[in-house]
């Protein structure tokens, strides 16, 4: 009776193994789906946010380049569709969970404008992102998205920040306007010249617009001797010491040094230093001295912004030959320290950095006995009054830096 009680009782643990194993499979089927498909909407959630980041980056930059820092950027205004559409094709290049990420440009990007000259704009981006374990539970998909906010800073007037800039070349441009007097400036080596932008009242620029009627598409002939439109060398070194191969080098390539508002300059006259026409045409990738030798062209007919021409020589083979707005694709965009324009003595002296100017360099030639560049003014930015500054904002490659000021 004793051994047929047990067989009774052994009977009944018949399949509890099985059972055990289920659910533990089930658990652990629970678990995969918790690690594994967490993980992968982690990693997709940081790819959103870079994608985002991006974005935001890419429209603030459209605020730079239609000029509307300097003039003012007000709601509604063409920024607003150039910087949608820059957002939009940016976003588009970044990758979420392997898909492009989305951007909608009716609800996913927003403007706000704490002052005239610093817009911001705000872009949500985001994917719908399959899952792998979690769909024995119905969890077929999860949404992922991630929002940036950036924008173009013009510090203008503002005593808590300064401006430094790198990749500045060492071309010191006066703060003399020769096609607008407005209020003369009566630093400038020729007179009956005004002012980009009066630094007694902290104007941050008097003839905004497009030319002729505004500085922002205005011709500018660079050249070694003093006249309408004076310009030295800025030696970024002892003056006395700079080389030939010294300017041509600070030229060419990007001087990773931040050069910040109120820096004191030792300027080198570009003439007698030498290096300055071979330093330009590597810098804009001409072949030869003048026009059509491989550089980029620019069409100053219509905008800000301006469109460029890739020429042959373009670094980005993709770019060769075609039309674009982005000025940080053109390696004929430079941005340039200001200064206040006086009359620099034969052997260099020091100069203060008052302000910025991003111009297109077209190409450089002899003319004469003189040394000319001719170029196009794109933007003009002024340090504003940074006698108590105790903040510095870096910009490279412009001369208004764009940030991103909030992430979620």
């Amino acid at each position: 009776m004793l051994r047929g009680k047990n067989r009774r009782w052994i009977g009944t643990e018949k399949g509890s193994i099985l059972l055990m194993v289920g659910v533990a499979m089930v658990i652990m089927l629970a678990v995969s789906a918790i690690a594994i498909d967490l993980v992968n909407l982690y990693m997709a959630r940081t790819q959103a946010q870079r994608a985002a980041d991006a974005a935001a980056l890419a429209g603030a930059q459209a605020f730079i380049i239609t000029g509307c820092t300097n003039t003012g950027c007000n709601p509604g205004g063409i920024q607003e569709t150039a910087a949608t559409q820059q957002a939009v094709a940016v976003a588009a290049q970044n990758n979420i969970a392997g898909q492009s990420a989305v951007v909608d440009p009716a609800s996913d990007v927003v403007f706000s404008y704490p002052t005239a000259q610093e817009p911001q704009i705000t872009v949500t981006t985001g994917r719908s992102v399959e899952t792998f374990f979690a769909k024995v539970f119905g969890i077929q998909t999860v949404n992922v998205s991630a929002k940036a906010t950036a924008e173009a800073y013009n510090q203008a007037g503002d005593n808590n920040t300064t401006l430094g800039a790198t990749c500045v070349k060492p071309f010191l441009f006066p703060n003399c306007d020769p096609n607008h007097l407005g209020l003369p400036n009566l630093n400038c080596a020729t007179s009956g010249q005004g002012y980009f932008f009066n630094p007694d009242t902290q104007s941050q620029l008097l003839s905004p617009g497009t030319y002729p009627a505004g500085v922002q598409g205005m011709p500018w002939s660079l050249h070694s001797t003093s006249g309408p439109s004076q310009w030295y060398l800025a030696g970024f070194a002892d003056a006395s010491t700079s080389s030939a191969a010294a300017i041509r080098q600070h030229i060419a390539q990007c001087t990773p040094a931040i050069y910040s508002c109120g820096d004191m300059l030792p300027a080198a006259n570009g003439g007698s230093v030498g290096g300055v026409i071979s330093g330009v045409n590597a810098l804009i990738h001409a072949d030869a001295n003048g026009l059509n030798q491989g550089q980029d062209s620019i069409d100053t007919t219509t905008g800000p912004p301006f469109a460029i021409t890739g020429g042959y020589n373009n670094p980005n083979p993709a770019l060769r030959g075609k039309v674009f707005y982005d000025y940080s694709e053109s390696p004929s965009v430079v941005t340039v320290p200001v200064y206040n324009g006086s009359l620099l003595p034969p052997g260099g002296t020091n100069v203060k950095i008052q302000g910025y100017m991003q111009v297109f360099i077209q190409d450089a030639h002899l003319a004469g006995t003189d040394k000319t560049i001719d170029s196009v003014v794109l933007n003009v930015s002024y340090c504003g009054d940074s006698s108590g500054s105790n903040t510095t904002v870096a910009s490279a490659g412009s001369p208004i830096p764009i940030r991103l000021i909030r992430t979620n």
